[in-house]
């Protein structure tokens, strides 16, 4: 049970806390619990550290709680602990360096660092190879193997090379076919996923189907072998969802442009073709929701995605009012979560999470845009608040960062929403996010504009509301222009 599976255990997903505290700041538990000891000890807490760590029911305990850690999505308390306890696993070797490996790969790959996660996993393919020399030997292995060819799929499919996942996850059946092993419903939902995604790429909506085919028979056969295991089938629900939404998303690119889907990418779909693939992705979709939110809770990040899937699909369909629950959710979950920010030290680093906050954003300006909402809008200013704190907390902000155009319009967006509700509650609080987040002349246009015309708005001297004066109507306007633009 050295090696268990990154895919199966993460889903992609990533990590949920309430605490505020930066994640480069996360605590050695470790050296935490000894303290007292290292306080009576004239303070060798390096040498303490390493004699207790010698004791195998110690080592063995610490890489448990990293495994406890990351089923709960824990990702800061797991990288603390694993990355304490590291040096004594290389130094022991075997079978302690297998799980420690395997456990920091899991952990780069929820932070969004798969190059990482791939030197990990190449680190212990060579560990392994070097114990395992005879054909005998990996027989016996089989399941060490299907397993590390598994990650070694979800790690490359992150870093775009589906060709290669593919030719992984081939590897993986290969293996159990050798020792009298069939393909099992992970098999086809491996491959379903990942070919849908090659696909995709070239707009290839019959191999999306054929796709979209596999997966759909690895969901009823998992339901068959798994009946308990309620968070994988949301899982499997998801891909399928997935496929669906991107039959839709092609349907409707052919009728319209891609430009013109492109510049609207949440506007409601008037296709009936597109719109058949988008109820069919609403429905997975929901389904996937309700399942992870009985298992892992609302706030959970994997909770919160699919919130994300739902409410953009309800936006194709045109369900706004429904939408705007799932947007809610959405940007709770956001604000909690621990990872897909990437290296919070390297200015080159993806945050996907950063590109999912920003697009949460703007769902919920165009959803109560379009209903006319603005008293709607009220009840999202904590959580955006909380959401702009997360994002600060996890990424290093600067201009110098490639995704920096992406955190401008996330900040001016948050402060558009509140704005955009009429209140002067709004407006206090909107210029208030703008100081503390958004850096001296921003790049991007509608950074530019918030940051302009917010920032000068003024309450009307008579006593009359900000939402009625000239000022918000100039606003309001330029912001939507900039949109447009």
């Amino acid at each position: 049970d050295f090696a268990p599976d990154l895919g199966h255990s993460s889903g992609g997903g990533g990590g949920s806390s309430s605490s505020t505290s930066k994640a480069q700041e996360g605590p050695d538990v470790v050296t935490r619990t000894l303290e007292p000891l290292v306080a009576k000890s004239g303070g060798l807490s390096d040498e303490i550290r390493s004699r207790v760590l010698e004791d195998p029911e110690v080592l063995g305990s610490s890489l448990d709680i990293v495994g406890a850690y990351l089923k709960n999505y824990e990702v800061d308390r797991a990288a603390a602990v694993l990355e304490t306890v590291l040096p004594a696993c290389r130094m022991k070797g075997g079978l302690w360096l297998f799980k420690a490996l395997n456990h920091l790969a899991c952990i780069r790959m929820k932070q969004a660092r798969p190059n990482e996660a791939l030197n990990m996993l190449q680190e212990l393919e060579a560990e392994a190879s070097a114990i395992l020399t005879t054909e005998e030997d990996n027989d016996e292995a089989w399941e060490f193997w299907e397993t590390m060819y598994r990650n070694f799929a979800w790690v490359l499919s992150s870093l775009n090379q589906e060709a290669k996942a593919i030719e992984y996850v081939q590897k993986a059946i290969d293996v159990k076919e050798r020792v009298g092993r069939t393909a099992s419903w992970f098999d086809l939902w491996d491959l379903g996923r990942m070919k849908a995604v090659t696909a995709l790429k070239v707009n290839a909506k019959d191999d999306i189907k054929e796709s979209q085919a596999v997966v759909t028979k690895a969901l009823w056969l998992h339901k068959e072998a798994e009946p308990g295991d309620q968070v994988m089938r949301a899982k499997i629900w998801h891909t399928v969802g997935e496929c669906a939404f991107a039959l839709g998303h092609l349907e409707e690119s052919a009728a319209i442009g891609s430009d013109t889907l492109a510049g609207s990418p949440n506007g409601p779909c008037k296709n009936s073709a597109a719109l058949t693939h988008y109820r069919k992705a609403l429905k997975c979709f929901k389904e996937s929701h309700k399942l992870f939110k009985a298992t892992e809770g609302a706030r959970n990040p994997l909770t919160g995605g699919e919130a994300q899937a739902t409410a953009w699909t309800l936006l194709k369909l045109g369900e706004e009012e429904e939408a705007k629950q799932y947007l809610l959710d959405a940007v709770e979950a956001l604000s909690r979560q621990q990872s897909g920010w990437g290296d919070n030290g390297n200015l080159e680093s993806n945050a996907p999470a950063l590109t999912q906050a920003m697009q949460t954003v703007d769902r919920i300006l165009d959803a109560h845009r379009r209903t006319g909402d603005r008293e709607g809008l009220k009840r999202f200013f904590p959580a955006l608040e909380a959401l702009c704190s997360n994002v600060c907390a996890r990424v290093w902000i600067s201009k110098d960062r490639e995704d920096s155009p992406i955190y401008e319009k996330l900040v001016s967006s948050c402060s558009m929403i509140m704005i955009a509700s009429g209140t002067d509650e709004g407006t206090s609080r909107s210029q208030a996010l703008l100081k503390k987040y958004m850096w001296q002349s921003p790049a991007t246009p509608q950074a530019q504009l918030c940051s302009e015309l917010l920032l000068s708005l003024k309450d009307d001297p008579s006593g009359g509301q900000v939402k009625d004066g000239p000022g918000m109507r100039a606003f309001l306007q330029a912001m939507a222009r900039s949109q447009v633009t």
